[in-house]
């Protein structure tokens, strides 16, 4: 009489099917190694191995493709939540391949938006140390970090992130919204130096829209007075 089949595990549904191709690769090769040229063989497999690591990158790159994809639709429509639950069941499996990158930081995002600072960081700094090529994308997650950061009252930190941010961002836009973030952070951290040697080189710049001025016109006026009356002046 057979046994009943046990139950599958959850190591079992983890398995992934490339090492299992690997394994059984490496199984024949140290099966057969006796039979074919040591060198020759040896070359064989690193070929057939490189070509099956290759194909099955290209698929999971297509898989991540298509779920960021899909996630990005979602984004536009407002549907952080959607997004967030599409995006979570695949965090782990496809970290790392190229494809989804912005996934991973559109997922930090949602979760920002959706009041999610624990989730939004994590990602955030994930995306930062797996991937952090595409300047723009890497200057948003470094502010991404600086906004947590100054909602829980850390602005010596979020300016330092907004400062990384301010040098990271390929675009005069963005380097001059996050220098007034920087300044304004290093203001509340009672740093007004630090918040005249970022946002004083601003007024100079021709670029900047009104309300833009007014706002680090009013920090460097606030900063000046501060270190005036620190030193008794």
């Amino acid at each position: 009489m057979l046994n009943p089949r046990k139950k599958i595990t959850r190591k079992e549904l983890k398995r992934d099917p490339l090492m299992d191709i690997l394994y059984r690769l490496r199984h024949g090769w140290l099966k057969y190694q006796a039979k074919i040229s040591r060198f020759g063989g040896m070359a064989l497999v690193i070929v057939i191995l490189g070509g099956l690591v290759m194909r099955w990158r290209t698929t999971q790159d297509g898989k991540a493709a298509a779920v960021v994809g899909m996630a990005f639709v979602e984004f536009g429509q407002g549907n952080y939540h959607t997004v967030i639950a599409q995006l979570n069941n695949y965090a782990d499996e496809y970290s790392g391949l190229k494809s989804f990158g912005n996934g991973l930081y559109l997922l930090a995002r949602s979760e920002l938006f959706v009041g999610d600072t624990l989730g939004a960081e994590q990602h955030y700094r994930q995306y930062l140390d797996d991937y952090g090529s595409d300047p723009l994308i890497t200057a948003g997650a470094l502010a991404g970090l600086g906004i947590i950061a100054e909602g829980r009252g850390a602005y010596l930190e979020a300016a330092e992130q907004f400062k990384k941010a301010n040098r990271s961002a390929p675009t005069a836009d963005f380097k001059h919204r996050y220098a007034v973030y920087a300044g304004r952070n290093y203001f509340l951290a009672d740093r007004p130096e630090e918040t005249l040697e970022i946002l004083r080189p601003l007024l100079d710049e021709k670029a900047l829209d009104f309300q833009t001025t007014n706002d680090v016109q009013a920090l460097v006026a606030s900063a000046e007075a501060k270190i005036r009356q620190g030193r008794g002046v």
